[in-house]
This record gives structure tokens, C-alpha cells and sequence, in this order.
């Protein structure tokens, strides 16, 4: 009888570290948030997908409107024109261009040239996020706090949902 009962306290105590072992766990509580700002002209968005203060994927988009390039309202820009802003844009952009985890987009209109550039942090190569993040010490930890931060010092402001 004292043996059985040793070993229901042995097996009530083990099941009670590992309930409390499993209810530490943190589930992901992935949050978005979008940062605007128009820049001469220029719409800017960022979007930020993190859990907690841990960024996980960051997204942005850029509209130049063709005043951007010089051209005037009601003028229309030929194709090869159109080519060569759109090949200098992918070429300021290439890191995001065909990468782990990483994508560039553009797509020109009659109206304006929008690029969209996308990185998701878990998938990345650390090495690329360092050179994409620059000044990041840990690519696979980045700050959410202090990427918005530092978005909002350069005129961002959140969008509301």
C-alpha cells in the first residue's frame, strides 16, 4: 500500500510540472500595424507583423506618382521609359529581389510607379536581414518598439485599423 501510494505522489507531481511546464508556453499573438506617410507627393506604407515587442515580418510599399519622374499631369510615359524607371527602382531594391524570405515587386500604371518589398524575419537568412536591417546585431531579434521608433522619427504615423 505505501508503495502504491509513493507512486501516485511520484505520478501527481510529474503531471503537475509538466501542466505547469505546458501552460508556460506563449502561443504567438501575431499583431499588424501600418505606418503611413506622404513624402512630396510620395505614398509610403509600413507594415509591421510582430508578437510582442519580437518583429516577424515587415512589409513595405511605396507609390511614386510620375510628377515623381518629371512628367507632368496629362503627359503619358512609353513603355521603354516606363522599363528603364522600373529596372533603376529593382535595382536600388535587389536584396529583396528573389531572396530567402524576401520578395520586391513593382508594377508601373498610367498614374504612378509602386514597389512593394516584403521580409519575413523567421524565414530570412540572418545574414541578409543584417544587410537589409543594417545596424541590426541580432537579425532573428528586432525590436518592434524601436523599428517603429525609428519609423515615426522620419514622419510615419500609425494608420488606423
Amino acid at each position: 500500500m505505501k508503495k502504491i501510494l509513493s507512486f501516485i505522489i511520484v505520478v501527481v507531481a510529474v503531471l503537475g510540472v509538466l501542466t505547469a511546464c505546458g501552460s508556460n508556453e506563449k502561443k504567438a499573438n501575431i499583431e499588424k500595424d501600418v505606418y503611413v506617410l506622404n513624402l512630396n507627393g510620395t505614398d509610403l506604407e509600413a507594415t509591421f507583423h510582430h508578437d510582442g515587442d519580437k518583429l516577424k515580418k515587415v512589409g513595405q510599399k511605396m507609390t511614386y506618382p510620375l510628377s515623381y519622374f518629371g512628367v507632368k499631369e496629362g503627359e503619358k510615359l512609353d513603355d521603354a521609359t516606363k522599363k528603364n524607371y522600373e529596372k533603376q527602382a529593382k535595382e536600388q531594391y535587389k536584396a529583396y529581389e528573389n531572396g530567402k524570405g524576401t520578395s520586391l515587386k513593382s508594377e508601373f500604371t498610367d498614374e504612378a510607379l509602386t514597389i512593394e518589398m516584403y521580409v519575413d524575419l523567421e524565414k530570412a537568412d540572418e545574414a541578409q536581414i543584417s544587410s537589409l536591417l543594417q545596424g541590426t546585431s541580432d537579425a532573428k531579434n528586432v525590436s518592434y518598439e524601436e523599428t517603429v521608433s525609428a519609423f515615426e522619427a522620419q514622419g510615419f504615423k500609425k494608420k488606423d485599423s
